[in-house]
C-alpha cells in the first residue's frame, strides 16, 4: 500500500520558489556572483538532461571549500521527497569538494545564498 504525504496547503509550487530566490539574488547580489536556473525538470531519458540534477547554480568567490561553483536543489518544503538521483548527486558534489545545499523553502534557499556570500543580508 503506498503512502501520500500530505503537502502543506500554503506551500507555493517549487517553480514559484525558483522564481523568489532568483529575485532576491537580483536584488541584493554581491559583485561577481552568478545564480542561474538549471532547466532540467522531468529528465526521463531525454537527450542531454541529467535526473538529479540541482536545480540551481551558484558562482561566486566566497563558497564553501574555496570552490567558484556550487549546486542548490530546492525543495517546496522540509516533508518533500529527495529522489535517489538527487541524492547521489549531492554525494557526488560533496566527494568532489562542491559546494551542495538542499534548500527547503525560499526562505531556506536564502539562507545559503547568504551563507555562500552571493548576496546582501535583507535589511527588514
Amino acid at each position: 500500500m503506498r503512502h501520500w504525504r500530505r503537502q502543506p496547503k500554503l506551500a507555493p509550487i517549487e517553480r514559484e520558489q525558483q522564481r523568489a530566490v532568483m529575485e532576491h539574488w537580483e536584488w541584493l547580489r554581491k559583485p561577481n556572483t552568478l545564480l542561474a536556473a538549471i532547466p532540467n525538470a522531468g529528465a526521463l531519458g531525454q537527450p542531454g538532461l541529467t535526473p538529479g540534477l540541482a536545480d540551481l547554480v551558484a558562482l561566486g568567490p566566497h563558497l564553501p571549500g574555496g570552490m567558484p561553483v556550487g549546486f542548490i536543489e530546492l525543495k517546496r518544503h522540509e516533508r518533500s521527497v529527495i529522489s535517489d538521483a538527487q541524492i547521489k548527486f549531492a554525494e557526488l558534489c560533496h566527494r568532489l569538494g562542491v559546494p551542495h545545499a538542499f534548500a527547503f523553502g525560499r526562505d531556506d534557499a536564502v539562507r545559503v545564498l547568504e551563507a555562500w556570500g552571493l548576496v546582501r543580508k535583507a535589511l527588514v
